[in-house]
């Protein structure tokens, strides 16, 4: 791997760089007492393994096929100042939740404000004045 590579935000590298760069940070900066779950896309299949020191010796345990293949899915969404040189097990952990947020509202479908405003009541309403103390109540005022 280029050097230049790993002084670049990780956000801006292709994923098997960015993959190769945090690959390298495990293995030579990682601290021995942490251990750190991956992804990686095989052609088809997405894979989660975790990574952790015994001794002096990397091991990796848990291999897992955590989803189909889909051409979107998103392995890790890094924070805009996250390289090399700042790497840590919890960016890496937060780059995966984050990555799991997009791939979640990914396959969310998108809600019509036309669709939904039909089902809202319609006229004037009033309020009366015991719900009005219901509504202070609830606010201490």
């Amino acid at each position: 791997m280029p050097l230049k590579a790993l002084r670049e935000p990780l956000k801006n590298l292709d994923e098997e760089t960015a993959f190769a760069g945090m690959m390298n940070w495990i293995i030579n900066q990682m601290p021995q007492e942490e251990s750190i779950k991956v992804r990686f896309r095989t052609t088809s299949q997405v894979h989660q393994v975790t990574l952790f020191y015994h001794g002096r010796k990397l091991r990796a345990k848990g291999l897992e096929a955590i989803m189909k293949e889909e051409a979107e899915i998103t392995l890790y969404d890094w924070e805009e100042e996250t390289n090399y040189d700042n790497l840590t097990t919890e960016k890496i952990r937060q780059s995966m939740r984050n990555a799991d947020v997009k791939n979640h509202y990914r396959h969310c479908p998108a809600t019509n404000n036309e669709d939904i405003i039909p089902d809202f009541p319609q006229g004037n309403f009033k309020i009366t004045e015991e719900e009005m103390e219901l509504i202070d109540e609830f606010l201490n005022v």
